[in-house]
């Protein structure tokens, strides 16, 4: 299923894709808010390096699976762009801060040997939004009642949570039948994590909340002028906040 920039598929089929709609949000809850820039900022340049250098340590047989091996795939990926940082004392803070976080987030108590899905892009058709939504699954394991998703952030707001949730409670229960069990969220710079349970979440609820993501997410990508105003912004934050 394609998707473009502006969340809009193949004819008239509409698709956003998760990063579409976290990138959106980033826009509407800092200070480049109503701008579109397509130029990755220092925490996406950051966050490249991890995601290469988890995918490299979980596509390892665990005994491979050390704080060398972990640092030298994350080298391999991190940026020489010190200019996107401020400073080079950032810069090299950065590093060595999502470094200390990756691997002790990677080998503790509730590690995994083996993932289910690892940095899978899949896609799903949702009826009742009229949507097809496309989600990466950075990495998921098998529980005893259903699965649980573990997503590394480098922001970890309120609202970014919530996006998180009700994204995945729709996109499991349309690709695999069940809602996650649990959803963890870690953050590579503070090495915050949040336990998610969804049992007190209802599909309902996070249809509702996808449908008025897509409203409002597709008529800022139509209306420009309404997104440099950031009107788009102050209806999402009314909306999610009523």
């Amino acid at each position: 299923m394609e998707h473009s920039e502006n969340g809009i598929g193949v004819g008239n089929l509409q698709v956003i894709a998760d990063f579409q709609l976290e990138r959106w949000l980033h826009t509407l809850t800092h200070e480049d808010r109503g701008t579109d820039s397509q130029e990755l900022n220092w925490q996406q340049l950051a966050q490249f390096a991890a995601y290469h250098a988890i995918n490299a340590w979980y596509s390892l047989p665990p005994a491979a699976r050390t704080q060398q091996m972990l640092k030298n795939e994350f080298e391999k990926k991190w940026t020489n762009k010190t200019q996107k940082f401020g400073t080079d004392a950032f810069y090299s803070e950065v590093k060595h801060r999502i470094m200390d976080q990756l691997y002790h987030s990677l080998t503790n108590k509730s590690r995994i040997e083996w993932p289910l899905l690892l940095f899978e892009s899949i896609d799903v058709w949702i009826d009742e939004l009229d949507l097809g939504l496309s989600m990466i699954v950075q990495v998921m394991e098998s529980s005893e009642q259903s699965v649980v998703i573990y997503k590394f952030v480098m922001e970890d707001s309120a609202a970014s949570l919530a996006l998180f949730t009700h994204m995945s409670v729709v996109f499991c229960k349309k690709a695999f039948g069940e809602k996650p069990v649990q959803l963890q969220v870690v953050n590579l710079m503070s090495g915050k994590q949040h336990h998610i349970a969804t049992n007190h979440v209802t599909m309902e609820q996070s249809l509702d909340y996808l449908r008025l993501v897509k409203d409002v997410f597709l008529e800022s990508r139509r209306c420009t002028c309404c997104r440099e105003d950031g009107l788009h912004g102050n209806k999402f934050d009314l909306a999610i906040h009523q």
